[in-house]
């Protein structure tokens, strides 16, 4: 059983990665962890401690709910503030342009 848990937590540290665009190089670095080390805990192989995975959670701008047992908040931004934190801040103002227009766009059919 454990060995199953650790390898849907290394599966969901994956996919959140990817999901963001980060390399494990970047995720390692920016979690101030090794890559191999990151590696081992993706492929489920490895055990962690509660830093690392704080560590991580922080780096992917993800919950640890969501890493530890895979629930999402319906409310839950976190994989939308993870791709926006990768962003050069000077294109933060043409995502909230287009984002604001898609949210009138389709809360004009509700009203």
């Amino acid at each position: 059983m454990k060995k199953q848990l650790n390898v849907e937590i290394g599966r969901r540290i994956r996919k959140s990665r990817e999901t963001i665009g980060y390399t494990r190089e970047t995720l390692a670095e920016k979690a101030n962890l090794a890559a191999s080390f990151l590696g081992t805990i993706e492929l489920g192989s490895g055990s962690f401690t509660a830093e690392s995975l704080i560590k991580i959670c922080r780096a992917l701008n993800v919950s640890a709910d969501y890493i530890l047992f895979g629930r999402e908040e319906q409310s839950d931004l976190s994989s939308i503030n993870a791709m926006l934190s990768g962003l050069e801040p000077a294109y933060i103002p043409y995502v909230e342009d287009m984002l604001s227009s898609y949210i009138r766009a389709i809360t004009a059919d509700i009203k």
